[in-house]
């Protein structure tokens, strides 16, 4: 109990000459605080992904940022140790970076999901496709496979200015008929 009194008072004494660092003459601005945690806690998300092909490459990340940034590792060590004083200031970074990363996320999915939409889009094209090319095989089975791809695709070729200039395909057919 002594030895519990003793060191309570050690740790409120040698805790009262804690120093607060002074700004340094290159202080990282809030702004560019806020884009260069979002871009490190981006990078630490890579890291947790896929450290292998990184370690691989011999990629840095860190010095990824300080490159893009035009920083040293020094001069966010500094700022990053002014700004922890002011945890109002801190606490205000860390939830512009937390709104941005969330911004992030949701535009990332928007993009995913029309990627998923237009692979979907591409499978069922390429479904039709292979149907055409069965049926077609069924009514030319002298033809290739390979001929009848040809075949099939001078068609859609045909088509294609003419569905994108308005006109029906059955009416091109006809006009062809004509002709």
């Amino acid at each position: 109990m002594k030895y519990a009194v003793f060191i309570f008072f050690f740790i409120v004494a040698s805790c009262q000459d804690v120093k607060r660092p002074e700004a340094p003459d290159n202080l990282i601005s809030e702004a560019q605080m806020v884009d260069i945690m979002t871009d490190a806690y981006l990078m630490n998300a890579a890291r947790s992904v896929d450290i292998r092909t990184i370690r691989k490459e011999g990629i840095s990340l860190d010095s990824l940022i300080y490159a893009k940034f035009k920083i040293d590792s020094l001069q966010f060590a500094k700022s990053n140790a002014y700004y922890t004083n002011d945890l109002n200031t801190y606490n205000d970074i860390f939830l512009k970076v937390e709104q941005r990363l969330i911004t992030e996320k949701a535009n990332r999915d928007t993009l995913y999901q029309i990627f998923i939409a237009n692979k979907e889009e591409e499978r069922k094209l390429d479904s039709i496709y292979k149907a055409k090319i069965d049926s077609m095989a069924i009514a030319l089975p002298k033809m290739s496979r390979d001929s009848l791809e040809i075949l099939l695709d001078i068609e859609n070729a045909k088509a294609t200015p003419l569905l994108q200039s308005g006109i029906s395909e059955d009416a091109a057919i006809s006009q062809d008929s004509l002709l």
